[in-house]
C-alpha cells in the first residue's frame, strides 16, 4: 500500500510540473485612456497608455523606458483601418518584452505635434505627486515609432522639439512624407524599416530620408523586408509579423542597453528575408 501510495504522488507531481510547463502563466498589462478636448479628437489629446502590469499589481518601483506610438493614416476616419486598436497586440507585445510604457497617439492623421503632447503626458506624470507614474518613467529612454503617416511623423518628432526631450532613437516603418521631414536633426538613431513590394510607401520614396540619416553624426540603418508589403508581413502574428523581432531587438539595444540584443539584431537583419544598409557613428554601432 505505501508503494502505492508513493507512485501516486510521483504521477500527480509529474502531472502537475507537467501542465506547468505546458501552461506559463500569463504576462498581465493595464490600459488607461488620456483625452482632452472632444472625444477622439484628431488633433486634441488622445492617447492610450499601455502599461506592463495589471490594474491590481501597480508599476512597482522599477523605472520603465517609454515608446510613444504613431498611427498611419486613418482616411479622414478615426475609425478607419489604421487605429490603435489595428496595432494594438504588437504595442501589448512590446510593452511586456520590456518592460516598457508605450503611449500611443490615436489620431487618424497623426503628427509630429499629436506624438509629443502624448509624450509631454506620461513626462509629466512622472513627477506628478500621487499619479501612479510617478518616479516610475525613465526619462533619458525615450523610444518613438510609427507606421506609414506616423513613421513620417516620428521622424519629424526625432529631434524632441519644440518640447526640449531628448529622444533615444526612432523607429520609422513605411514611413510617408520625406518632403516635410527632417532626419537631418535626429537626437539618436533611427531604423528605417521597409517592404520591397510595398506600393503606397515605396523605398525610393523615402531614401532622401535615408541619405540624411548617412550624415547627420547620429546614425541608423535601414532594413527592407524582402516581399513585405506596406502592411509589413500582413502584421501578424502580433500586428508586426516579421517586424516583431527586429523592433523588438532594436528597443532592448538602446532602451535597455543590453549589448548581446544589438549583435543579434544584426545577425537577424544580415541575412534573408532582410537587406540592410547601415550608417554606424561612434555612438552607434554594434
Amino acid at each position: 500500500m505505501k508503494t502505492k501510495i508513493a507512485f501516486g504522488l510521483v504521477l500527480v507531481l509529474i502531472i502537475f510540473v507537467g501542465q506547468a510547463i505546458a501552461a506559463p502563466p500569463v504576462q498581465e498589462y493595464s490600459e488607461q485612456d488620456v483625452e482632452a478636448g472632444p472625444a477622439n479628437g484628431n488633433h486634441d489629446l488622445d492617447c492610450t497608455i499601455i502599461r506592463p502590469w495589471s490594474d491590481s499589481s501597480g508599476p512597482g518601483s522599477a523605472q520603465y523606458p517609454v515608446i510613444v506610438w504613431a498611427n498611419g493614416w486613418g482616411g479622414n476616419d478615426q475609425a478607419g483601418e489604421y487605429t490603435t486598436l489595428y496595432y494594438k497586440s504588437g504595442l501589448i507585445a512590446w510593452a511586456l518584452d520590456g518592460p516598457y510604457i508605450v503611449v500611443a497617439a490615436n489620431q487618424w492623421s497623426v503628427q509630429e505635434s499629436d506624438v509629443l503632447a502624448c509624450l509631454q503626458w506620461i513626462v509629466d506624470q512622472n513627477t506628478m505627486a500621487g499619479s501612479e507614474y510617478e518616479g516610475v518613467v525613465n526619462t533619458a529612454k525615450i523610444g518613438l515609432v510609427g507606421h506609414s503617416q506616423g513613421g513620417g511623423a516620428v521622424i519629424k518628432a526625432g529631434d524632441g522639439e519644440p518640447n526640449g526631450f531628448d529622444i533615444t532613437t526612432v523607429v520609422a516603418l513605411n514611413p510617408y512624407g520625406p518632403s516635410w521631414v527632417d532626419a537631418g536633426s535626429q537626437d539618436g538613431p533611427m531604423m528605417i524599416i521597409g517592404g520591397s513590394n510595398d506600393l503606397v510607401t515605396p523605398v525610393p520614396s523615402f531614401l532622401a530620408v535615408w541619405e540624411a540619416i548617412q550624415v547627420n553624426d547620429q546614425g541608423g540603418l535601414l532594413a527592407v523586408l524582402q516581399g513585405g508589403t506596406h502592411d509589413l508581413g500582413d502584421w501578424g502574428p502580433d500586428a508586426f509579423g516579421d517586424v516583431h523581432q527586429v523592433t523588438e531587438l532594436w528597443w532592448q539595444y538602446h532602451l535597455n542597453d543590453n549589448a548581446a540584443a544589438g549583435r543579434a539584431l544584426e545577425r537577424a537583419l544580415n541575412k534573408a528575408p532582410w537587406d540592410t544598409l547601415y550608417a554606424f557613428t561612434d555612438e552607434f554601432e554594434f
